[in-house]
């Protein structure tokens, strides 16, 4: 440590930057109920979206593609809240984690996140394959489902490797001569990798607003063919001559298919 560093230390006690402790209470509570909540919403995504598939009111690949981002919703809440929780607010200044336990937490946590956009993204792209071009959606059936979800999990994987390496813990414990006895530690980015970090997260940056835009795309495609399949047919004013009493059941399975886009969309 420098003079100057030495001088900052000597005035400055950190735990003064510490929230009070009204204040780690209030968060305490309000991590709680969104852990809560999320832990009780996604459980019974998955038990609903088994339901619906056992009695043939939902296709399977909705069903697994709900559920793949149900879990890893999940797993982001378990992982992530927690430890935030812990090293945010209760002990910002003095993790105790290893350098191992930092750097395998960033991992875990970053591979969720970009498996929830990717999955998304998978599952929107099933539905545009199943209204934009229903035949050749029929004719790649099969394992195609299970393929999109690894692939989106794999590469969740792949994109969040570099945090194994990029991060882990920084700090140093103050000297009792230079000012209060502190054990400054952070699980952060280290210095000496910093430009493989903003690489990596560079990467990570380009990769959502891919994953956004495409799905902005194939979205709007499935609302033009749907607006398209319901418009009614007939030659009288406002198509009124031509159109049946009762639906017909291109108007029905239309109308089935625009409820199946967008719930998931919904839920996704």
């Amino acid at each position: 440590m420098n003079e100057g560093e030495a001088e900052i230390y000597k005035e400055k006690d950190w735990k003064d930057l510490e929230p009070n402790y009204a204040i780690k209470i209030f968060l305490t509570v309000l991590y709680s109920l969104i852990l809560l909540t999320g832990i009780v919403g996604n459980g019974v995504t998955i038990q609903v979206m088994q339901v619906l598939q056992h009695n043939g009111y939902m296709q399977k690949y909705v069903t697994d593609h709900l559920v793949s981002l149900a879990c890893s919703d999940l797993l982001v809440l378990l992982i992530g809240m927690p430890v935030e929780l812990y090293s945010a607010t209760w002990f910002p200044f003095t993790s105790t984690s290893g350098d191992a336990s930092c750097k395998i937490y960033n991992f875990l946590f970053e591979a969720c996140s970009y498996a929830t956009i990717l999955n998304v993204a998978t599952l929107s792209f099933e539905r545009y394959m199943a209204i934009c071009h229903p035949f050749r959606f029929k004719a790649l059936a099969g394992e195609r489902t299970g393929c999109l979800i690894a692939l989106a999990w794999v590469t969740s994987v792949f994109v969040a490797i570099p945090l194994l390496f990029t991060t882990g813990m920084e700090g140093h414990v103050i000297e009792p001569d230079v000012g209060p006895v502190q054990n400054l530690t952070f699980c952060t980015n280290l210095r000496e990798r910093w430009g493989v970090y903003r690489a990596s997260i560079f990467v990570a940056f380009i990769l959502y607003i891919v994953v956004l835009v495409s799905v902005g795309v194939m979205c709007r495609g499935m609302i033009l063919v749907l607006q398209k399949t319901m418009r009614p047919m007939g030659g009288g004013v406002n198509g009124a001559e031509g159109t049946p009493k009762h639906e017909s059941a291109r108007v029905k399975a239309a109308k089935k298919q625009t409820i199946l886009f967008l719930v998931p969309e919904f839920l996704g």
